[in-house]
């Protein structure tokens, strides 16, 4: 009944279980890049160049299956696609709008409340030029959050129509927070900015 992969019984369940392994193993990596590509704001097509990578990296790592510059080639292509995340997503189109507006409006609260808090940063010419970027992340999917964050960065809170919107601002981040399946990458480093402690060491690998 396996003539057809070995003649040897043997060999031929052998064969199967591998292959059958390396489809598990395959499905699992897709999944993880999956979930790699979402943390920098791509997408399933940045996910499919991330294993495309590991796929040329497996084969320039094949001994004897082409020729010894090409697989060191491959390799170094396959290895970049796996180890640049945020380059693989911008080849692909870029992060999408949600992950820009979040990570637009939390850096410019931050800055803010860095920069003395709302009545003392309004002049700062930094923070004038993270209100005026927030104009590129503005649309429908964001429009709320965007709005509230434009409404209230640099106005005095004690005032009731800013007091009104800096309520509703966690619930509008929480909302756009909620459809990003994975934490994205800027997250961590900005929580740790926002409560005063030192930038984490950056890992390569």
């Amino acid at each position: 009944m396996l003539d057809f992969i070995d003649p040897d019984p043997a060999q031929a369940a052998l064969k199967i279980g591998v292959g059958v392994l390396l489809i598990v193993l395959l499905a699992g990596l897709a999944l993880e890049l999956r979930h790699r590509s979402r943390r920098y704001g791509g997408g399933d097509l940045a996910a499919a160049l991330m294993l495309g990578g590991v796929i040329l990296m497996l084969v320039g790592i094949t001994p004897d299956f082409l020729p010894f510059e090409i697989g060191v080639l491959l390799l170094v292509v396959g290895l970049m696609a796996i180890y640049r995340p945020a380059s693989v997503v911008k080849l692909t189109g870029g992060p999408n709008l949600r992950w820009r507006a979040l990570k637009a409006g939390r850096e410019l609260l931050v800055l803010v409340e860095e920069r003395g808090g709302p009545l003392a940063a309004a002049a700062d010419p930094d923070v004038q030029a993270a209100l005026a970027a927030l104009d590129a992340v503005d649309g429908p999917e964001t429009a709320e959050y965007i709005g509230l964050v434009r409404d209230t960065a640099v106005k005095d809170p004690t005032r009731p129509s800013v007091a009104e919107k800096l309520a509703r601002l966690p619930d509008a981040d929480a909302a756009l927070r909620a459809t990003m399946a994975d934490r994205p990458a800027w997250e961590r480093a900005l929580e740790r900015r926002a409560a005063g402690e030192p930038p984490e060491k950056r890992k390569l690998f």
